[in-house]
């Protein structure tokens, strides 16, 4: 097992973040129902971007972004890890992160995704059934956003759906690797 380094917001020093390569491949179908999910998760919260982000052992990349307007991360763009992105305060302490708007925190103003205009983020970790991280759904606005409960509630729905995705993925794999055994 890999390990990844995180920089969390107002944490010294990185933290150790466990990852791994031996995970199966993201299927096609999946991936369509993840890009669905993003897409209505933009639509109802009508912001400008909802992403999946897919951490590696020195980066971050967005593995799937919403379709909507003003969308202004790029599909497979890599990020540096140790940045101070939002998302690795999120997969260092695998936990949901709210800022409402970056540029009134102290501790946020100086994030990378504000050069991008997003000032504003919800975000959720999202693991594999080994307790390993897979990376994060969240989504951006660029005004200031308390989200909803409601809206809180519906991440944490996908962020379930997606989990249950890859828990359904090692099972598969789980299954070929038993018959070819047999």
């Amino acid at each position: 097992m890999k390990k990844s380094k995180v920089k969390v917001n107002q944490i010294k020093p990185l933290i150790n973040v466990p990852i791994s390569f031996e995970k199966p491949e993201i299927t096609a179908k999946i991936l369509k129902k993840w890009q669905d999910i993003i897409n209505i998760l933009a639509d109802i919260i009508q912001i400008p971007s909802a992403l999946i982000m897919k951490i590696h052992e020195s980066e971050i990349e967005v593995f799937l972004k919403s379709d909507s307007d003003g969308n202004p991360y790029e599909q497979n763009e890599k990020v540096s890890l140790n940045s101070g992105l939002y998302c690795e305060t999120v997969i260092g302490k695998r936990d949901k992160l709210l800022v409402p708007n970056a540029l009134a925190s102290e501790s946020w103003k100086d994030n990378p995704d504000i050069e991008l205009n997003m000032i504003s983020y919800l975000g959720l970790p999202i693991e594999w059934p080994d307790n390993e991280v897979f990376g994060t759904i969240c989504v951006l606005d660029n005004k200031e956003n308390h989200y909803s409960e409601l809206f809180i509630k519906l991440l944490y729905q996908f962020k379930n759906l997606i989990e249950q995705d890859l828990y359904l993925l090692i099972e598969k794999k789980h299954l070929h690797e038993t018959i070819e055994s047999k």
